[in-house]
């Protein structure tokens, strides 16, 4: 949920947050600068880039709750998500982090249950999933562990059930899936 609020009550929410891009950004000739909220109407996105009045934007937007707490930040430079975005959880709790340059994924992403259990970590190069990738239920049961090269699965991939069950456990060698796949076989009993 978006909503709009008069600046004097996110300005001081956001004075650091407005510090910190201006540090970063006066490096740079900036076409549009600034914290803006994400429903501003002079924000447009095309073609993968967003606007400020018809300049690629440099800065940061955002969203608050109803209450006024912030629920996203999220850094752009030219018009492309760069530096680390951020969500949160109603109960102010941290929900995502993640790494963006020059608007494409990088890094370690991480999620959080609104308890702050882990929910993932997702390892990224040029946009794609490199690494281990692992999921867990909100109660902290690990969900999944699966390995990927180059934006592909690759090697070892293992899934559970939230009762601690295997539900997947296989390998991809030279693409090709060998072992337990978690698949229901489905079979029709027609009697003639």
């Amino acid at each position: 949920m978006v909503f709009m609020v008069h600046p004097e009550q996110y300005l001081n929410k956001f004075s650091l947050l407005l510090l910190a891009t201006l540090l970063f950004a006066c490096s740079q000739k900036p076409a549009s600068m600034g914290i803006i909220p994400m429903a501003d109407i002079s924000l447009k996105q095309r073609q993968g880039t967003l606007y400020f009045k018809g300049v690629p934007f440099n800065g940061t937007t955002f969203e608050l709750f109803d209450n006024g707490d912030t629920a996203k930040a999220v850094p752009y430079v030219n018009g492309k998500e760069n530096g680390i975005m951020q969500w949160w959880h109603p109960n102010k709790q941290l929900a995502q982090k993640r790494l963006f340059v020059n608007g494409r994924k990088e890094g370690v992403h991480m999620g959080w249950w609104p308890n702050g259990k882990k929910q993932f970590e997702y390892h990224f190069t040029n946009d794609e999933y490199e690494g281990e990738v692992k999921e867990w239920f909100s109660n902290g049961t690990v969900f999944r562990i699966f390995h990927y090269a180059a934006g592909h699965e690759a090697g070892s991939q293992k899934m559970w059930w939230e009762d601690g069950k295997i539900r997947a456990n296989y390998v991809i060698v030279n693409g090709e899936k060998f072992g337990l796949f978690g698949q229901k076989l489905c079979v029709n009993d027609v009697k003639n």
